[in-house]
């Protein structure tokens, strides 16, 4: 038979069960929902994984390369417009562009879009319908007040191809074209510079609207 613990041991035991307690309440514990608390290294994994998955959007959409600014081809002469000093980037790619004198010299279809935009999602299509179309002009979008990989994915889903910029401020762009706070958006960029936005119709349905828009607003 067991001898019973001395009174001062009988004390002891739950005392020291208590300080345990209070031990771990107050250890310090990782935030589960900051993630700057995370490891270093998750925090950089996911980092890579947002670029990683850009890339494969990027490749996934395979849009037509950009237009940049030739120095070496643009005429002294040329003039940049209204965009000279609004900056973007390729959907999918990292250098920065000035949409002015990347633009310039061409007459260019322009469509400001946006992944979150019904009306966007739905004239799309008939922009790369046109661009493919004899006669068509340059097509060139640009996404605004967006994310690229919510962009890119929209324009694989829709299988267009045409070049299209991302990451410009959307309030520099709105004052430069004088345009509305609504999407979608579309203007005619003229080789002098000059940009009419094309109101009628307000969103595209088929490649011979664009055609008729076009040919009403150029000189």
């Amino acid at each position: 038979m067991s001898r019973p613990l001395p009174v001062g041991v009988r004390w002891l035991v739950p005392v020291l069960a208590v300080i345990a307690v209070l031990i771990v309440a107050l250890w310090p514990r990782q935030n589960d929902d900051d993630p700057s608390t995370g490891p270093p290294t998750a925090i950089a994994a996911g980092r890579g994984s947002d670029q990683a998955e850009l890339g494969r959007l990027a490749a996934a959409a395979a849009l037509q390369p950009c237009p940049t600014a030739k120095a070496e081809t643009m005429p002294e002469t040329a003039d940049v417009g209204a965009l000279e000093g609004i900056t973007a980037r390729c959907l999918g790619g990292a250098t920065e562009v000035d949409l002015g004198a990347a633009l310039s010299g061409e007459p260019t279809l322009i469509n400001v879009w946006a992944s979150w935009c019904g009306p966007c999602r739905e004239e799309i299509p008939a922009l790369e319908a046109y661009a493919h179309t004899p006669d068509a002009i340059r097509v060139v979008g640009i996404d605004v007040e967006d994310s690229s990989t919510a962009a890119l994915a929209l324009l694989t889903e829709l299988g267009a191809h045409y070049p299209s910029f991302g990451d410009t401020d959307a309030a520099a762009l709105r004052a430069a074209l004088a345009a509305p706070p609504v999407l979608p958006l579309s203007f005619l960029l003229r080789p002098d510079g000059s940009i009419a936005r094309i109101t009628t119709p307000a969103t595209f349905d088929d490649p011979a609207q664009i055609h008729r828009a076009v040919s009403d607003l150029m000189p």
